[in-house]
């Protein structure tokens, strides 16, 4: 049986990794996919897609199996390689900040695996201000060299694209460039697996806050609270229960200081709560402001 590419979806925190996993997962692309992931709950699989849901596999209409991933990354190889039909290819996107190059250096060891490349993503308005981040700088320029390819996200009329695609040059020489609204879900098969770095590593550690109530939130107190928050937290995501729309959860979406709420999934058996997530470099000591969440 042939080896199945393994192929690694890295990038700083916010630079659209699930966007493009749910993109995969929604297309025709014609091959029968495995997704690693850590929490469904990011995921937004259309119910419509949904064949089955065995234990920690979801069984998706067009081919697609996702895997839920706990605590050790082989169990869940292991689950994936060892269905069938066998899978065409396999995917893992990993966290923002992580090492690509760590979690791809598994397709050189583990058997039935083989490199399928490193796609990083970048964006377009953030990557070369978080370069120059004390905090986390050493590590953005890092995964960009343990790219394949990297695929540059959030791209706006007033970017200057020639000078994005030299300054990333000039950070992974030789690295192959892409813009999102090129890059079709069939693209992520075909990422030539040549450019990755050896590891580096760095002493670059993150703290996580969750806040968690089943009491309702005000949206106006919500989005002053979300104002209020230090420009060190550098991601924040989660959903809140607001009474006043009782059928939907709230969905908060924060990267760096462009943070954004709106109306998400309808609630349905879940349970009416709040669950947000704070993340920050933990050199600094951001402070959280009191209030609702404090």
């Amino acid at each position: 049986m042939a080896d199945v590419p393994f192929i690694v979806i890295g990038g700083y925190l916010g630079a659209g990794k699930t966007t493009l996993i749910n993109s995969v997962l929604a297309s025709d692309h014609g091959k029968r996919v495995g997704v690693l992931v850590n929490d469904f709950g990011d995921i937004n699989i259309d119910a419509k897609l949904i064949q089955g849901n065995d234990g920690p596999l979801i069984s998706l209409a067009n081919g697609c199996v996702c895997c839920r991933l706990g605590n050790e990354l082989g169990s869940g190889i292991d689950t994936l390689l060892n269905i069938s039909p066998p899978l065409d290819a396999l995917l893992v996107e990993t966290s923002g900040v992580a090492y690509p190059a760590k979690i791809a250096s598994y397709a050189k060891t583990w058997p039935g695996l083989s490199s399928g490349g490193t796609l990083v993503m970048a964006d377009a308005n953030r990557i070369q201000q978080l370069s120059l981040d004390k905090f986390v700088g050493s590590l953005v320029i890092e995964q960009l060299r343990q790219a394949d390819r990297v695929l540059v996200t959030k791209l706006e009329k007033d970017n200057d694209w020639p000078s994005l695609q030299r300054w990333i040059n000039a950070q992974a020489p030789d690295v192959s460039i892409m813009q999102s609204r090129e890059f079709a879900s069939q693209r992520l098969f075909e990422i030539p697996a040549s450019n990755q770095s050896p590891v580096v590593s760095a002493n670059v550690m993150f703290e996580a806050k969750t806040f968690t109530t089943s009491d309702s939130l005000e949206l106006d107190d919500i989005k002053r609270w979300l104002i209020s928050l230090p420009p060190e937290v550098h991601r924040i995501k989660g959903i809140f229960y607001n009474a006043h729309d009782p059928k939907h959860q709230w969905v908060i979406q924060g990267v760096g200081r462009q943070r954004t709420i709106s109306t998400g999934e309808a609630w349905g058996n879940s349970p009416k709560q709040t669950e947000i997530v704070l993340i920050w470099p933990k050199s600094c000591t951001p402070r959280i402001p009191d209030g609702i969440l404090g």
